[in-house]
Parts: structure tokens; sequence; C-alpha cells
């Protein structure tokens, strides 16, 4: 597996710093459970941008499971505003259709409320490239196939190429030890914000040598 140069890694934190600013971060989007964390800053950035309100008690828990609808409500809050829950819907109901709409999911999930997994990201992820911020496809996405779970993976038969791949050579989401993709693995809502801010901020991705 190629591994990134450490000059790649020092242009990210640069490129962080500009996009995250201090003071662009507002003090009421603050939520006290994410003081230090590791995920801080992205966190509240999306929450600046509107793709994060906190949970009822004011607090974020970033080490919670992310849902479907949660990650998608990050996604259109961010780039389309609040949404207005559908007549008769949940409180997701508004930003799922808007999804559907623009085209990053299908309308056979719009009651799909599991936990979201890594390929789950990598779908949505995908076709949010394509459909919201018109990114060119990837050329050569070979480099997936070095992931150990390349041919056991059954879930993501098929996903390597067409998603994972673009995902994972854009430096938007990275292997796991083995290495594998763990295609079936959820995300925290920690990591799914990580994923997001990196794919709606090209500066913070760190992508793969020789496949920019």
């Amino acid at each position: 597996m190629k591994k990134i140069k450490l000059a790649a890694i020092a242009l990210v934190v640069i490129c962080f710093a500009a996009v995250f600013p201090a003071n662009c971060l507002a003090e009421d989007k603050d939520f006290p459970d994410i003081h230090g964390h590791w995920a801080e800053q992205y966190i509240l950035a999306l929450a600046e941008r509107g793709g994060i309100a906190g949970m009822p008690d004011g607090s974020f828990h970033p080490n919670d499971l992310v849902t479907f609808p949660q990650f998608i409500k990050i996604i259109i809050g961010c780039e389309y505003g609040e949404m207005a829950p559908a007549e008769g819907g949940d409180w997701a109901s508004g930003y799922m259709q808007k999804a559907v709409d623009v085209g990053i999911i299908d309308f056979t999930v719009l009651d799909y409320t599991e936990n979201m997994t890594r390929l789950d990201a990598a779908r949505i992820i995908a076709s949010s490239l394509t459909f919201i911020y018109n990114e060119e496809e990837v050329a050569d996405t070979s480099i997936v196939e070095e992931f150990e779970d390349y041919p056991s993976c059954k879930s993501c038969r098929g996903d390597f190429h067409n998603i994972i791949g673009p995902c994972y050579v854009k430096g938007i989401i990275t292997g796991r030890p083995g290495p594998v993709f763990d295609g079936d693995a959820n995300l925290t809502r920690a990591e799914a914000c990580i994923m997001i801010m990196k794919m709606m901020e090209p500066d913070l991705r760190s992508p793969i040598d020789n496949y920019e």
C-alpha cells in the first residue's frame, strides 16, 4: 500500500487551518462533549455550515453510531439548508426526500433508519461527488485491489472500483489496518463528520500518491 508523504500531511494541516480559521467557529455551536476530541474542528465546521444541530441534551455524542438519516441530514443541511418534514413524516423526511431529488440516494431507502456502514457512506459520498459537487471521475482505481478484503467482502462485491475507489483514491475515506476497507463496519458520528468534511473541502483530503 502506498504511504502518504510527510510533506503531504503537512500540507493538509496547513489547509485545515485555512479552512477552519478560529473566528469562523461560532460559540453558540459548541458542544461540551467534543472539547479536545480528535474530530472537534470538523464537527464545529459542519455545525457552522448548518449540517449539525446536536442532540436534544445539547451535546453531540461523537462516539455514538451515526444513522443513515443523520448522515444524509449533515450533507443536505450544509448544501441546501434546513428542510421541513414531509407531511406525516419524521424529522428526517424532508432531508431524505431532498437527497432523492438530487440523486444521491434511491427512493427505496426513504424509510432507512439503521446505522451507517462504511460501504453505505462510500455510496453516498461517491454519488454526492457526481451529483452535487460535479467532480471528475477517477480513471484508475486499481489500487483498491490491494485491500485484503477485495476478493472476500460479499457486500462490497462490484463496489470496490466504482464506489470505494473514488473515495479512497481522493483521500476522503481511508483504509483500515490489514489493509482492509471493512465495508460492513459501522461509523461513529465523529467519523462521519471527518468523511463529509473531506468530501466538501478537497484541501482537507490526502489523495493517494500518484492518483491525484
